[in-house]
């Protein structure tokens, strides 16, 4: 847009004349009633009329430093006034002689008065200086802002008429709904509170004179300087770089938070300010350009402060004008409209809230490395300097204050493989690299060409890396927050800064990347052994281990491109790798993981990998053992390196299995019906051998009889010895219930023995929703004599097993107040669950899919459930399949941020799949259903024609009514 001139905000000569006419009303003190109600409204109006001009220029794409000097200067002229207003207009008043105001019109005398007093400044005429400070000192007032101004007193002690003259300023200013931050001081008290706290002597660094006595003003600012700006200065700079640590520490050092601070977050507005304060300070300068003519910063990187500048600040901007306060986090709800607002459009494979994210982590990006870099180099000064002088490592490559160097910037055009090597030299010594020689690096990024990217001794130096002992996923770290790796792999560069708009991934995608070949690192290295024996056990075994890191960078590399990015990303890695110069065998084992990379998590999370059919595909699909062994490692990394709270001990329980189950039908083969029924009674013999010599023993053939062959496959002999051991006291009773600890899973089981009856299923999930738990896993088995073993697998909300006696009792009466028929589960959801207002998911839209599979098992039909997660989903979804008439074999719950994907296994009344148009049927009630959800409260009544037909009666004994181990 066209640039606009602030002077035409708002309108300073009718102001000026509006105000006369006031004054001129009558003799009065302008700060006095009736003047000062008609001169705040004057000033409201002003104020309100500047503010929304600035707010239109926004909606048109104003630049962002437009509109935050656009405000400051809305404010100047309505402060300059109002001290115009408390200081010079009673003076004018005390001057009148009795015949001037007797003889003529008063308001052309006044106001000339005023205008005079206003240019001489006589220092008895003007008690005080106005001064703005901190942001709105440097002229960056954002539009909700609060207005820091220091009242700065002549020494000594304040008049009775000074104190009136600034409380009577202080108090139109709050009248008028100004959000102020103010002091009253004189120099001195200005000089201790300086030297007392940080943040004072931070912001009087920002002092700007608007109005008062210049002289006053001018004799402070040399008093600042000479006694606290000259006095110990490098005391301020490690406070100031200690704050800026602290200030990263509380945001985990990570620029890429989902809902970023635009003031406080790594590579936000702080970060240049916190730079900027340091450089004044150590430099003494005013303004940053002339930072540019010391040899500070580079005009390159002048601009990119600028620039990343102006977009943060329209970004600021933004916020403020939607929220209507001084709002700094850039919310969910706030990126969608602000992307629409700046015109970002969705496009395949991005929605333009990505876009719009992926702008703001890259702007991000630039801040924070640039500012890293010279705060480090405040830090650690000259490397030629100092008694520790360079000693030569290699080549052109030192060691200065513990750092690698090079010689000279020049040294990178002489011989462009040392953007490289200066990265390997620095990961093989195990030592940093000094911030001038990054500095030196970034400026040389136009080196990294194609020629560079095809060169032979970059492509060994750099698999050397990636192959290295120590500080892999640091170098690579280095090299992308630098800008050499993106330059160096193209593809990797279109990831950087990407972000996926949802509550599961918490980092850019370039960052989870090299995130998950760190979680790599850290499982070689033993650290996790404990929590992960088996991937610990099978990395030490992976014979070529570049393979497996390449595949771990390059995993989701085609992500934003539209598409199935797995497919897309295998045949990018296909490329890279043959460019990067490996053998064909090595590229195409490093495509086939990139295109299957996601296969073994969802298989794991979202089939029933205890059914022999699933178990028979997926072996089909990896092949071999060491397929299987790299893609689970694959797997491991890539979860981990989701978000701080994704991985936990039931994926990893999970994964485990299916590992171990996979090895053993690629070992042995594919199980056929011979092999099935072999396989149930080796079961059988493994829980006698465990349950030999025990008093209950004897009943243990019995209870095995009642099951069918399916339910000893599906589970390990301990958890068959486990599941008797807990029921085998009630296996009597029309109901059981048991609460079980599973420690390796870090999970709770819940055993519900009982008869079987249609619609229990939804039942204990209504109920155990009721409750509060989180269900991960269900199954259910029935007998030869019509009871039904439903297995619910649940944490507590906070991902924890439910270990607490009350809470345990507490989840047992629900189910048991359900079941016996005595409470509806919609009655408890509707009273005991927040809605989906109150969720962690609002603002985001998922949308409702369910996909049939009736090729995946032999027995049963799948259905796959995504839609956004919400209280009382689960309940929804399997009333609805009850209603259906649907018996439901196993389900898993999978959550992944605000989506949630539930899968069922099911048959129909007679133990059947479903057919076509039954299948039909199924998916439109349950999308009916899952959108009814979206309404206030669940529909209530009885959902089933006879909940109570589930029991006769109570359980004979009180014991069997609150069972639990």
């Amino acid at each position: 847009m066209a640039k606009f001139k602030k002077r035409l905000l708002i309108d300073v000569t009718d102001l000026d004349l509006r105000i006369e006419e006031i004054l001129a009303e009558s003799d009065q003190p302008a700060l006095e009633e009736p003047k000062r109600g008609k001169l705040l409204t004057l000033f409201r109006a002003t104020l309100e009329y500047g503010r929304d001009r600035l707010r239109r220029h926004h909606l048109v794409g104003a630049r962002g430093k437009y509109i935050v000097q656009g405000h400051t200067y809305v404010m100047d002229q309505l402060l300059r006034r109002l001290y115009a207003l408390s200081v010079h207009h009673r003076a004018a008043l005390e001057e009148q002689s009795p015949e001037a105001k007797e003889g003529g019109p008063l308001l052309p005398r006044l106001a000339g008065k005023i205008r005079q007093r206003m240019k001489t400044r006589k220092p008895k005429e003007t008690p005080f200086a106005l001064v703005a400070t901190g942001g709105y000192g440097r002229g960056e007032l954002a539009p909700c802002s609060d207005v820091d101004l220091l009242f700065l007193l002549p020494e000594g002690d304040p008049s009775k008429a000074l104190e009136g003259q600034v409380e009577a300023m202080l108090y139109f200013l709050w009248d008028l709904g100004i959000d102020l931050g103010h002091a009253v001081r004189d120099i001195n008290a200005c000089v201790e509170q300086a030297h007392a706290e940080l943040e004072i002597r931070t912001s009087m660094l920002e002092s700007r004179f608007l109005a008062g006595d210049q002289k006053l003003f001018d004799h402070y600012k040399a008093t600042l300087n000479s006694e606290v700006l000259q006095h110990n200065p490098a005391a301020f700079l490690r406070a100031k770089l200690i704050e800026h640590h602290k200030r990263h520490e509380r945001f985990g050092h990570s620029m890429f938070y989902l809902e970023p601070n635009v003031k406080e977050s790594p590579g936000g507005l702080r970060d240049i300010h916190t730079f900027f304060w340091i450089s004044k300070y150590r430099y003494q300068v005013q303004r940053p350009r002339e930072l540019v003519a010391q040899g500070v910063i580079t005009e390159e990187e002048f601009r990119t402060f600028t620039k990343s500048r102006a977009f943060l600040w329209r970004v600021r901007n933004a916020l403020h004008y939607r929220t209507g306060r001084r709002e700094d986090r850039l919310t969910f709800n706030q990126q969608v409209e602000i992307a629409s607002e700046f015109g970002y459009r969705d496009r395949p494979g991005m929605r333009g809230v990505e876009l719009f994210m992926r702008r703001y982590y890259q702007m991000a990006k630039q801040i924070g490395h640039l500012t890293q870099i010279l705060l480090q180099h405040y830090e650690t000064g000259n490397p030629e300097s100092g008694e520790n002088k360079p000693h030569l490592l290699e080549d052109v490559f030192y060691l200065a204050q513990d750092k690698v160097i090079v010689d000279r910037p020049e040294c990178f055009n002489d011989h462009p493989p040392r953007l490289m090597k200066v990265f390997e030299v620095a990961q093989r010594n195990a030592k940093g690299i000094h911030p001038e020689t990054l500095r030196w690096v970034t400026q040389s990024l136009s080196l990294a060409n194609r020629a560079f990217r095809q060169n032979s001794e970059v492509n060994s130096i750099f698999l050397q890396m990636l192959n290295g002992k120590r500080a892999v996923a640091w170098v690579l770290d280095r090299m992308n927050t630098c800008g050499l790796l993106g330059r160096y792999i193209p593809e990797f560069g279109r990831i950087t800064g990407q972000t996926q708009h949802d509550l599961f991934h918490v980092y850019t995608v370039d960052e989870h990347s090299i995130r998950a070949v760190e979680a790599l690192r850290h499982i070689k290295q033993g650290k996790f052994s404990e929590e992960l024996p088996l991937s610990t056990r099978l990395i030490k075994q992976v014979p070529n281990q570049v393979i497996l890191y390449l595949a771990t960078l390059l995993h989701d590399i085609a992500k934003g491109r539209g598409g199935l990015h797995e497919i897309k990303g295998a045949e990018m890695a296909r490329v890279i790798c043959a460019r990067l110069g490996l053998a064909e065998p090595s590229v195409e084992l490093v495509a086939w993981l990139v295109r299957h990379h996601l296969i073994f998590s969802r298989t794991a999370f979202r089939r029933d990998i205890n059914d022999p059919d699933t178990l028979a595909a997926f072996a089909k699909q990896v092949a071999n053992t060491e397929r299987l062994d790299l893609l689970l490692l694959l797997t491991v990394a890539d979860i981990r390196a989701v978000g701080p709270s994704v991985w936990n001990s039931w994926k990893a329980t999970l994964l485990r299995r299916l590992h171990a189950r996979t090895q053993e039908i690629l070992n042995r083969g594919v199980f056929g019906p011979a092999e099935l029924v072999e396989l149930a009674e080796e079961k059988k013999q493994e829980v006698r051998a465990l349950l030999r010599g025990q008093k209950e023993a004897p009943g243990m053939e019995r209870y095995l009889e009642r099951y069918y062959p399916d339910y000893l496959i599906y589970y390990g002999a301990e958890t068959l010895a486990a599941h008797y051991l807990s029921l085998v006291a009630w296996l009597d009773e029309p109901l059981a219930i048991v609460l079980r600890d599973m420690t390796e899973s870090e999970t709770t089981e819940i055993l519900v023995h009982t008869q079987d009856h249609p619609g229990l299923f939804a039942m204990i999930a209504g109920a155990l929703a009721a409750a509060k738990t989180n269900i991960l896993f269900a199954n259910a088995d029935t007998t030869k004599d019509g009871m039904v073993l439903d297995v619910f697998v649940v944490q507590e909300l906070t991902g924890k097993p439910l270990v607490d006696p009350k809470r345990r009792a507490e989840v047992q009466e629900v189910l048991q107040q359900v079941l016996f028929g005595k409470v509806h589960p919609e009655t408890l959801l509707n009273k005991n669950l927040p809605r989906l207002t109150k969720v962690a998911g609002q603002g985001f839209v998922v949308t409702t899919q369910v996909v049939v599979d009736n090729d995946f098992s032999d027995i049963c039909t799948i259905l796959e459930i995504t839609t956004l997660d919400r209280p009382g989903l689960l309940f929804t979804i399997t009333r609805s399949l009850s209603q259906q008439g649907l018996q439901i074999a196993t389900s898993k719950i999978a959550t992944y941020g605000e989506r949630v994907v539930d899968v069922f296994y099911v048959k129909d009344l007679f133990g059947m799949k479903l057919t076509p148009g039954k299948a039909q049927r199924v998916t439109d009630a349950l999308t009916k259903a899952i959108e009814e959800l979206d309404k206030d409260i669940l529909p209530s009544g009885r959902i089933f024609e006879s909940a109570s037909a589930l029991l006769e009666g109570p359980p004979a004994t009180e014991e069997a009514q609150t069972a639990a181990v």
